[in-house]
């Protein structure tokens, strides 16, 4: 299992369908208030052990401080997400940017808020306070990171399945992702490993701008659809390594299609195309920019989307 990890392969088990019925949600954390002038966001932060620490720092933690014996738990809030109650979530994937060159392995575990409708954070709060949902996501950061490099958390549509099946959910209200860490033992390694937050301006001291960057905001894309199971099919995609490490990326799939697959940026513009006959195929991607893009996989009648990193 972490040798998968440790070469980032994501091997998704993703559900195709046809595409009026797949429907794709993008959260982002919200502005919560302003401090002078500088905006800042209560609903993402850090919580020290049972503690907040801070609730409008530039970078979360997520891990082991194994000098200062302390379990670092980053939450995250994203409000409105407009997903039905009981629809069937597809995939969810989280992104998050890299506060610094980090390489020490931390061990997370994601879990949801088993909660109807979260309600902001305060500094005051404990948390023991929070329930955490039944369902949780394992997630080893075992490869090197990258200052200010954006990374996708494993699938976590088990987690916000749990919450949109539950009775008293409803389209619109929040929901709270928790990434909590493990005691890895007394270490000089720093096992926790940091990222943007909602304010992120970046320290000139510390290599950074001075700026603030909207772009590295974590961000959850969540894909669902409102389809019966009848109409539903299952398709296993893997794609690899993820985030791509050399000049090419694999694609695996399930069962061989004639079709064609394409990368698109963020913004929607295909940057790469190729025709697949088969079950696998490798794309060039040497060309291309750091970045997120998403992979589509078509054969004229289904069309099967995953996220990937460059």
């Amino acid at each position: 299992m972490k040798h998968m990890l440790r070469f980032s392969l994501i091997a998704l088990l993703a559900l195709a369908v046809m595409p009026a019925l797949a429907q794709t949600v993008t959260l982002t954390i919200q502005e919560t208030h302003l401090d002078g002038e500088v905006s800042v966001s209560f609903d993402d932060g850090e919580y020290e052990n049972d503690s907040i620490d801070k609730l409008d720092d530039d970078d979360l933690d997520m891990g082991w401080e194994g000098d200062d014996l302390n379990i670092m738990t980053s939450f995250l809030r994203y409000r409105d997400v407009q997903i039905p109650q009981g629809a069937t979530i597809l995939s969810a994937v989280l992104t998050i940017y890299a506060h610094e060159d980090e390489a020490d392995e931390a061990i997370i575990t994601v879990y949801g808020e088993a909660t109807d409708s979260t309600v902001s954070f305060t500094e005051t709060e404990a948390l023991a306070d929070r329930d955490f949902t039944t369902a949780s996501v394992p997630w080893v950061c075992s490869d090197s990171w990258t200052m200010w490099q954006p990374y996708n958390s494993p699938d976590l549509s088990v987690i916000i399945q749990e919450i949109v099946n539950r009775a008293g959910w409803v389209a619109g209200n929040p929901l709270t992702i928790f990434l909590q860490g493990e005691d890895q033992g007394a270490s000089w390694l720093d096992n926790a490993r940091d990222f943007e937050s909602y304010e992120n301006i970046e320290d000139p001291d510390d290599g950074g701008d001075g700026l603030h960057h909207p772009e590295r905001i974590p961000t959850l894309v969540i894909t669902y659809t409102t389809a019966g199971v009848e109409d539903v099919k299952q398709v296993a995609v893997s794609v690899y390594p993820n985030p791509a490490i050399n000049h090419n990326l694999e694609i695996q799939l399930a069962a061989p299609i004639q079709g064609e697959a394409s990368l698109h940026s963020m913004d929607g513009k295909c940057v790469q195309r190729m025709a697949i006959s088969g079950q696998s195929m490798s794309m060039d991607i040497s060309t291309l920019p750091k970045g997120v893009y998403v992979l589509k996989v078509s054969d004229g009648t289904i069309d099967r989307t995953q996220q990937v990193i460059i």
